[in-house]
């Protein structure tokens, strides 16, 4: 499993019947109150991501999902829940929903920075437009000279709603699936998710309902997220999930249950996409036992090919060696490699006692590829390689280990923040190792922790800090 963030390009916080722009703000502020009301938009810089996507770095196949995150200002203050705001007329609200919309029109970010919610003017006369803004983007205009279709870039009934997000307390982040919308505008309009879009998108709303937009309120009813230039690690992103764990069962080749083979593909000193055109699989006897080809070979990431196979102990023996011989093109040219793997008894695998728990205190990790406080150059990707020490090994123990690594940074003294959440380590033919790409990591100090696990049991293991630079700076 591997993550990357796309953040935003542009926003703005629109303030009904208000020419104000306060884009350059570190918050962002909805509320309703009697009527009036605010809505958020912003664009997102989708350009590193599907330069990824077309370099083969992320197959867009092995996307799960792509997730909005945004970070509400007293998320860790829980002192503020129900309270009042920084004015005694606003208060936090509570109970309520958003509604994610999308922009079917192009708009200007501006470079405002105060919230004015006193600057209501008479926009119309007669519909005829008396004043306009040098302020733009802001609830009326959209570009300098051009206005929104409908003001407050929302026209009820007909702008697409793309999402839905409760808060109950009112303390919540902002954690919404938009993985049909995201995909929409990476893979073009012939993408159908029920919650993309139709036509054009530049960006996304987050508003009130209608029905919440017009209560009326003795005061301001607010919730504030953190925004595009908040300058801190809140800065809000879309996060991307793919599931490109490498699970290499060669070494642990086990009958009577699945298990995955890989291949690695380099040319020169680069990982490679090519043709995978079929696998055979041969016995011990050189006999030919399957051939793979089409959907039975699956491709990972940039150059890693993956084959499933299951065989049966009833016909095949343990402790001896299979090949598997994969046949490709690469530069118009046929290619063979082959490769072995050796098979292990069903009984090493399934057992009835508790030989096959692990002891934690026998192991030891050190990490190759990253070193203690090093300050890293944002962009760079670093591939981390685990080497195990076990005191005392047990030469009948066959089972891999099931290894975990997680990103956090902290906040003060009690909150650690999770930026990579444990996920698996890469398990290939030489070992354990992963990959740390830093292009989407903001200029900070980070933690990387690595926790052994035995099914529902872990130990944390080691655990080491480092620095992201940007242009030799930490924000």
């Amino acid at each position: 499993m591997s993550y990357f963030h796309s953040y935003f390009k542009k926003n703005n916080c629109l303030i009904s019947n208000n020419l104000t722009n306060n884009s350059q703000n570190p918050v962002s502020e909805l509320f309703y109150s009697n009527g009036n009301v605010s809505r958020f938009i912003f664009d997102i810089d989708l350009s590193q991501l599907q330069d990824k996507i077309n370099d083969g770095l992320i197959n867009p196949n092995r996307i799960i999902k792509h997730v909005l995150h945004m970070t509400n200002t007293i998320a860790n203050a829980p002192q503020y829940i129900g309270g009042k705001s920084y004015s005694l007329v606003i208060d936090r609200a509570s109970g309520f929903s958003l509604d994610f919309f999308n922009i079917n029109e192009d708009w200007d970010e501006g470079n405002g920075y105060d919230f004015d919610y006193s600057n209501n003017q008479t926009i119309y006369v007669d519909t005829v437009q008396l004043t306009i803004s040098e302020q733009i983007s802001n609830w009326l205009h959209r570009k300098t000279d051009t206005l929104w279709t409908t003001a407050g870039a929302f026209t009820s009934g007909v702008t697409q709603i793309i999402g839905s997000q409760n808060f109950e307390v009112g303390n919540e982040n902002i954690n919404i699936d938009v993985t049909d919308y995201i995909n929409q505008r990476l893979f073009g309009t012939g993408y159908t998710g029920t919650t993309a879009y139709t036509g054009d998108s530049y960006g996304i709303g987050i508003k009130f309902p209608h029905n919440i937009e017009i209560l009326l309120t003795e005061y301001i009813e607010a919730v504030a997220f953190h925004a595009k230039c908040t300058n801190t690690f809140y800065e809000p992103y879309i996060e991307t999930i793919i599931d490109d764990s490498i699970v290499d069962d060669r070494n642990y080749f086990y009958l009577d249950k699945d298990n995955d083979l890989y291949l690695y593909v380099n040319i020169g000193n680069f990982s490679q996409n090519i043709t995978i055109n079929n696998v055979d699989i041969y016995d011990n006897e050189d006999n030919i036992v399957t051939t793979l080809s089409g959907s039975s070979i699956t491709n990972i990431l940039k150059g890693v090919y993956k084959i499933t196979l299951n065989i049966d102990s009833q016909t095949y023996p343990d402790a001896v060696l299979f090949k598997d011989v994969w046949t490709m093109t690469i530069n118009g040219k046929q290619v063979v490699h082959e490769n072995k793997f050796y098979l292990i008894s069903p009984d090493k695998y399934y057992t009835f006692n508790l030989s096959n728990q692990i002891d934690f205190r026998n192991y030891y990790f050190y990490f190759w590829g990253i070193s203690e406080k090093e300050n890293i150059v944002a962009g760079v990707i670093k591939k981390i390689k685990l080497s195990i020490k076990e005191l005392y090994p047990n030469q009948n123990n066959f089972l891999p280990l099931d290894i975990e690594y997680r990103i956090y940074i902290t906040v003060g003294f009690k909150y650690e923040i999770d930026v990579i959440p444990f996920t698996s380590v890469n398990r290939t033919s030489n070992g354990y190792e992963f990959d740390l790409d830093t292009s989407w990591l903001i200029p900070q100090d980070y933690y990387l922790q690595i926790r052994l696990k035995n099914g529902n049991y872990y130990e944390n293991k080691n655990k080491l800090s480092f620095t992201i630079v940007s242009n030799g700076i930490i924000n």
